[in-house]
């Protein structure tokens, strides 16, 4: 069916470029514009879409509105206990005129591939599409009015014929917002909403759970699977029912499970990559870390101290990890080892930084254990090299503290590991990993990262909870963050004879 919506001009929806978060608060009447499209709590999607934009709820206050390059943004709490984040994609607000030669501009695209083949990547795919949408330029011109910008109009049309004909559909107009951390749908995925995690909207470290007011159906969900599939080459079946890869166009990665592991049907999570590169500068600007800690940091990553940063899920772990990564001189030789391309290497190449990325995903066979244990093993035999572990978690520990022990592991070591202490990321690595208390202090240092709930807003703030470096005794901690601690620890002492420096100085 057609977009629910009386008088529609394409250039009054033509979105405007944001900045990099967090953005200013565009006054922009987004709740009237979707209960004119969307009334009496009822469903609106264009006939070529799967997924449903619901009715916002009634009275609720806006924390925030701004657009982004494919729709109009709404977050607001409806006082049920979540917040919502309402979404209005520009191809929901089109006229029913303009619906129907995208329409048909979709099914001669999927034709046209299913006869012919031929490239589906966005570029090639947006290229036909204009040049057929051009066949239909007079109906375009009428649907739109004659005060339209109808070559804004051919790009924004160009682009929603992509994202539902071989794109993501929804999934890619949530992706392109800035602000979003993360997409969740559970299964069943045509009973639920998508769900998402935003960062930037009530002060610049906050980040705040919201249920959307979108819905898909089976077949959005398996669109996505199949365009992952397709980029990745991975298999996923009742056999084989995890897919686990990077999403192609968006820097995100994507997980996603089905039966018999999800007994209800197919689960989406999808982590984005932030935009913009992590440094201890952008870290400290959020209140994630204080002046004074960044710079002891990068005073040890500079005289090749070992670090494992720790916390839970979303308290920051890849960021500051990522930020460390650019306090290496530009002359040494940097080892990355993940199973997502999270980590700035592409970035750091460009900017001259000697980095060399081992992406070890599904496609290497084995289990994830064996394959970083495997990717360590021939990092260490790659000659001195600093060396960049993704997250530290199975067989590779050990073999990286008896690297370590003896000498052989490079420059420097840095990792992430689970855990909200470092004495709870100590017992993870020795008790459950298998790693000898003596052979865990050759860890110089342990950085601990978490949430805390701000007292004015109630939102989640990113906090450096705890530095520590190891100490004569397996398992106890010292505190780094005191002046007076720090330099009587060993491992500060280390750095000032490396680096022929003085406590004054």
């Amino acid at each position: 069916m057609g977009s629910k919506i009386a008088s529609f001009k394409v250039s009054d929806m033509k979105p405007i470029p944001i900045p990099p978060p967090p953005v200013e608060i565009i006054a922009d009447d987004l709740p009237s514009l979707f209960s004119r499209l969307v009334q009496n709590d009822i469903r609106s999607k264009p006939s070529y879409t799967d997924s449903w934009v619901l009715a916002p709820p009634a009275d609720a206050g806006v924390l925030a509105a701004y657009r982004t390059p494919y729709c109009g943004v709404s977050i607001c709490d409806p006082g049920d206990g979540e917040l919502e984040y309402d979404v209005l994609p520009l191809e929901y607000a089109y006229p029913d005129a303009l619906n129907s030669v995208v329409a048909g501009t979709i099914e001669k695209i999927r034709k046209e591939h299913l006869d012919t083949g031929g490239r589906l990547d966005r570029d090639s795919v947006t290229g036909n599409a204009r040049k057929l949408l051009l066949e239909s330029f007079s109906e375009i011109s009428d649907a739109c009015g004659p005060d339209s910008d109808l070559g804004g109009v051919l790009n924004d049309l160009s682009s929603v014929v992509y994202r539902h004909s071989v794109g993501a559909g929804v999934f890619e107009i949530l992706l392109t917002d800035p602000h979003i951390e993360d997409v969740f749908l559970d299964a069943p995925c045509e009973s639920n909403r998508i769900y998402v995690t935003v960062n930037g909207i009530e002060g610049f470290n906050s980040h705040m759970r919201c249920r959307t007011n979108v819905m898909v159906e089976k077949r959005e969900v398996s669109n996505l699977i199949n365009m992952l599939k397709r980029s990745s080459g991975l298999r996923f079946a009742h056999s084989n029912p995890i897919l686990e890869t990077d999403f192609p166009d968006l820097d995100a990665r994507a997980t996603v499970i089905g039966p018999p592991m999800s007994p209800k049907g197919e689960a989406v999570a999808i982590r984005k990559h932030s935009e913009r590169m992590w440094t201890l500068s952008r870290l400290i600007f959020n209140g994630t870390v204080d002046p004074r800690s960044a710079g002891i940091l990068s005073f040890l990553v500079d005289n090749r101290c070992t670090f494992l940063i720790c916390g839970p899920r979303g308290a920051g772990k890849s960021s500051l990890l990522s930020a460390l990564m650019f306090e290496f001189p530009k002359e040494q030789r940097i080892l990355t080892i993940d199973d997502t391309i999270e980590l700035p290497g592409e970035s750091m190449r460009r900017m001259g930084y000697k980095v060399q990325t081992m992406l070890v995903d599904d496609r290497l066979g084995g289990d994830q254990q064996s394959r970083s244990d495997e990717a360590l093993r021939v990092s260490l035999r790659m000659g001195e090299s600093a060396i960049i572990l993704g997250e530290v978690r199975g067989e590779e520990a050990r073999t990286l503290y008896q690297s370590m022990r003896a000498g052989r592991a490079g420059s420097s070591i840095m990792g992430t590991i689970h855990g909200d202490s470092a004495e709870s990321a100590y017992k993870r690595v020795v008790e459950d990993l298998g790693v000898s208390p003596d052979s865990f202090m050759a860890t110089d240092v342990v950085v601990t990262l978490g949430t805390v709930k701000d007292r004015r807003t109630g939102r989640l703030i990113r906090r450096m909870n705890e530095m520590v470096c190891t100490s004569d005794v397996p398992g106890e901690f010292k505190d780094i963050t005191d002046t007076d601690r720090l330099f009587e620890s060993y491992v500060m002492a280390r750095a000032m004879r490396s680096s022929q420096l003085g406590r004054k100085e």
